[in-house]
C-alpha cells in the first residue's frame, strides 16, 4: 500500500508538470515564431518480489518527467505590411547579437530599424547581416529579396544594405530557450553553421510575412483534458491506498 501511495504521488507530480507545459503552450499561441513543447515520461525503477517458490513478479514504482521535446515544425505564415518583417521557409534561424556580444537565435522575424538605421529585433538586439551598413535616412523604399538581401531605394536607385545570415543546427531540439523568443546554442544542439539563405537547407527569406506559433489550440485542449484525467486517476489511487491502509490499521479495534 505504501508503494501505491508513492506511485500515485509520482504520477500526480508528473501530470502537474505536463499541465504546466500545456499551459505554457496555450499562453504562447500568439507568440511570433514560438515552437510548442511536449513532455516525455519515463517509468521508475522496478523491484522483483518473490511470489512463489521459484517465481518473482516485477513491480514498478511510478513515473517521472524525463524532459521536454520542442517541436520545430514550421508555423503558419501571416501577411504583414512591413517589408522588414521576415519569415524563414526552411529550418534555419535568424542570428541575433545579444547585449553581451554573444550570438543567439530566433524564428521571430518581426524586425525594425533603430534610430541609426540598423536592423534590430523588437527588443533592440542587432540582427547579424553580412556586409551590413545603416539604411540611409533619406531612403524612399526598403525591400528584401528571397536571398535575404536588404535593398534601400535612394535617389531613385536601389542600394544593398546587407544580407541576412541564417544558422542551421545538427539537432535544433537541443537548443536552450532563454525567453524573448531567443535560443542559445548547447552541446546537445551541436555547433551552429552560419549560411546564407538558400544554402544547406536553411531556407529562403520571405519579406512581408511573419511566422506564427505552431501551437494548435484543439490539440493542446485535448492534451489538457487527458492530463487532467490522468491527474485525477493518480489522486484516486492515492486515496484508495490511504483507505486500505486505514482499514488495515483498524483491524484490531
Amino acid at each position: 500500500m505504501i508503494r501505491a501511495l508513492w506511485s500515485g504521488a509520482t504520477g500526480m507530480t508528473a501530470q502537474q508538470f505536463n499541465i504546466d507545459n500545456i499551459a505554457n503552450n496555450l499562453a504562447n499561441v500568439n507568440t511570433t515564431g514560438f515552437k510548442r513543447q511536449r513532455v516525455d515520461f519515463q517509468d521508475l525503477y522496478y523491484q522483483n518480489i518473490l511470489v512463489g517458490r521459484n517465481t518473482t513478479a516485477s513491480v514498478g514504482s511510478g513515473v517521472r518527467a524525463a524532459g521536454t521535446y520542442r517541436d520545430f515544425q514550421q508555423g503558419a505564415l501571416e501577411k504583414a505590411d512591413d517589408p522588414l518583417f521576415m519569415a524563414i521557409q526552411g529550418k534555419g534561424f535568424f542570428t541575433i547579437i545579444g547585449p553581451d556580444g554573444n550570438d543567439y537565435y530566433t524564428r521571430d522575424g518581426s524586425f525594425r530599424l533603430d534610430g541609426q538605421g540598423r536592423l534590430v529585433t523588437a527588443t533592440g538586439h542587432f540582427v547579424r547581416l553580412r556586409n551590413a551598413r545603416p539604411v540611409p535616412r533619406d531612403a524612399q523604399e526598403i525591400s528584401v529579396d528571397e536571398n535575404g538581401v536588404i535593398w534601400a531605394k535612394v535617389d531613385g536607385e536601389f542600394q544593398a544594405i546587407g544580407q541576412i545570415v541564417l544558422t542551421v543546427f545538427p539537432n535544433p531540439q537541443g537548443l536552450h530557450a532563454i525567453g524573448s523568443n531567443l535560443y542559445m546554442e548547447t552541446p546537445q544542439s551541436g555547433e551552429g553553421d552560419e549560411v546564407l539563405p538558400g544554402q544547406d537547407g536553411a531556407g529562403t527569406v520571405l519579406s512581408g510575412y511573419i511566422e506564427k506559433s505552431n501551437v494548435e489550440i484543439v490539440t493542446e485542449m485535448v492534451n489538457l483534458i487527458v492530463a487532467q484525467r490522468a491527474f485525477e486517476l493518480n489522486s484516486k489511487s492515492v486515496e484508495t491506498a490511504d483507505q486500505m491502509w486505514a482499514i488495515a490499521n483498524n483491524i484490531r479495534r
